[in-house]
């Protein structure tokens, strides 16, 4: 089971990252983006990131803002959420919206308030009118729910994965209950 958070953009730059934590506070920020045959961020070398790529250049992805978010402490990466264009994965989602997943902190710095900041500064730096930023989270995963809540982000309901012409690789998420949010009536 799975938990879908959507944060609503306003206008560009809202909201406001705050005051960084200590642990976030030395650190270096990085939004990363493919370019020509760059194809993985600084330190994170995995086949995920050539699929990705390949989607990002393939116009797979419903707009063109796949990005990954980056944070170093010195060399050391310590912090890295994808943001992801909606694809057929996310049928939930609009064409503007965008997804933030595949979040990564270093085990030394967990609980520290990095993957909330990290939230904060990606709806600040990515957000405008009318876009939807969405975080899918397993249900077991309260590490990731207290993270994407202190963001601002609010829960719309509950679903899973599913697959599609019997293929879990081309599954998409649903959301199966969905909460009435407040002014939503």
């Amino acid at each position: 089971m799975h938990l879908f958070f959507r944060w609503q953009s306003l206008q560009k730059g809202e909201p406001d990252p705050g005051s960084k934590n200590a642990a976030a506070t030395t650190c270096r920020e990085v939004f990363w983006r493919p370019h020509g045959v760059s194809v993985f961020p600084p330190g994170g070398f995995s086949l995920r990131f050539l699929i990705w790529w390949a989607f990002h250049h393939l116009g797979v992805f419903y707009n063109r803002d796949y990005a990954v978010f980056l944070m170093f402490d010195g060399p050391r990466l310590v912090h890295r959420s994808c943001i992801f264009p909606g694809f057929f994965r996310f049928p939930f989602m609009g064409p503007e919206d965008l997804q933030v997943g595949d979040t990564w902190t270093h085990p030394d710095l967990r609980g520290k308030g990095l993957a909330t900041h990290a939230l904060r500064a990606i709806t600040g730096g990515k957000g405008g009118t009318g876009r939807n930023f969405w975080y899918v989270v397993e249900a077991s995963n309260q590490a990731s729910i207290r993270a994407v809540e202190k963001a601002g982000f609010e829960r719309v309901g509950m679903g899973s994965k599913r697959p599609r012409a019997g293929l879990r690789v081309l599954g998409y998420y649903a959301i199966e209950n969905e909460i009435t949010l407040r002014g939503q009536d």
